[in-house]
């Protein structure tokens, strides 16, 4: 019982011991009457049920000194005259949901997290990856063609060894492409790489740029290699989020090379270009070049691409093995650094150019960016109409 509940108890008893001395001091009066007995018994009664409730009444309704509201902050509302151990267990059970729900939410952000695809660089670091041997050839009379030279002496020799050509084959007149697939491009960053992989959508084909739902194609590539597997193995299909259908076959990828960490480009490293050809003796290697001196300019201001070739792949000839003391010489007695890597982007032509002619079961196909009649060949050798190649402006310095 609270304090204020005795101290009304108190006053209801003093005024009842009064009432009676009163009585008592007059003898002559007649005893007490029936009405003041029924007084003093309800008095009694409403002084000991204000004692009981007293405590609680004050807690319902005493000022909010916080809010300044009648209602404490912690009452429910629509319980506010339920006895306290009602009202004290729906608090509970409101607490207990509210965790609940809070507790749910947690879980469905946590499963909207999606888990990363099977080819993720964040496999590799620069701790766990060793750069992977490459080996670019030295200067030929092939470096120094143009795309179109070399692509007659290149066609001059498929007729001379009777192979036939596939843009003059029947079977492919009534294709959408008029070339064996996979088309693997073995294009350089910033050269035109998400051109051709719009021109090849544009002839109606599955044309992919850089990763698949599987991941980076370049990562694919190169545990293939190095497992001795088809290079396309496992990140051959992709499926358009835009449309509910089926994953389709890849028939075409571009931007396939990585700078690391991992560092590979099947067109460098070693045994990246026969792994091609061993597992797709029939398919197409394709080539878009450009002026390598318009290439670097757009190259060396493009991200951190130009560091990664140093320090992940060992591009600028700081590798140890067969044939890198051409690349580190050259590295080291070039002033300004420009030099080499315009040699580096034309010894890599070169190199593809060189394992063509030494593998005429695949076809190979090479167009110049620059080439005012680019459009033209390309229809010549693929049959997709020259409206699909579009302007291209991958950087800020194309």
């Amino acid at each position: 019982m609270s304090a204020p509940g005795f101290f009304l108890i108190a006053v209801a008893t003093g005024w009842l011991f009064t009432r009676k001395a009163k009585i008592t001091e007059s003898p002559n009066q007649s005893s007490p009457s029936r009405h003041s007995n029924i007084r003093m018994v309800t008095v009694s009664a409403i002084s000991f049920f204000l004692g009981l409730q007293f405590s609680h009444l004050k807690e319902l309704l005493h000022t909010d000194s916080n809010g300044g509201g009648l209602i404490h902050r912690g009452a429910t509302e629509y319980m506010s005259w339920a006895p306290d151990d009602v009202e004290q267990a729906e608090r509970r059970n409101r607490g207990m949901r509210r965790r609940r729900k809070q507790t749910q939410s947690i879980a469905v952000k946590k499963k909207k997290v999606k888990a990363l695809p099977r080819y993720h660089d964040s496999n590799y670091t620069k701790d766990n990856f060793e750069p992977l041997p490459w080996s670019l050839p030295k200067p030929s009379p092939t470096r120094y063609q143009t795309s179109e030279e070399f692509m007659a002496d290149y066609i001059a020799l498929k007729r001379k060894h009777n192979i036939p050509l596939p843009w003059e084959q029947e079977k492919y007149r009534e294709d959408k492409v008029t070339l064996p697939r996979p088309i693997i491009g073995l294009n350089f960053p910033k050269s035109a790489t998400l051109t051709m992989t719009d021109y090849f959508s544009c002839g109606g084909i599955t044309s992919i740029h850089t990763t698949t739902q599987d991941g980076r194609i370049g990562i694919c590539m190169m545990e293939n290699h190095l497992a001795d597997k088809p290079p396309m193995e496992g990140c051959n299909t992709h499926k358009n989020k835009k449309e509910k259908t089926e994953p389709k076959p890849i028939e075409v990828i571009f931007d396939i090379g990585l700078q690391g960490p991992p560092c590979y480009y099947a067109s460098v490293h070693d045994g990246g270009l026969e792994n091609i050809a061993k597992h797709y003796p029939e398919g197409t290697i394709m080539l878009v070049t450009r002026n390598a001196t318009k290439w670097f300019k757009s190259f060396e201001g493009w991200g951190e691409i130009l560091k990664q070739w140093k320090k992940s792949c060992g591009f600028d000839g700081s590798l140890d093995g067969e044939g890198m003391e051409y690349w580190s010489n050259s590295y080291r007695s070039s002033r300004n650094k420009k030099q080499y890597w315009i040699d580096f982007y034309e010894a890599h032509t070169q190199k593809i150019r060189e394992f063509a002619l030494q593998h005429l079961s695949l076809t190979y196909v090479e167009v110049e960016l620059e080439n005012e009649k680019m459009a033209e060949q390309l229809e010549q050798y693929t049959g997709v109409k020259q409206a699909c190649v579009q302007v291209c402006h991958p950087g800020p310095f194309w």
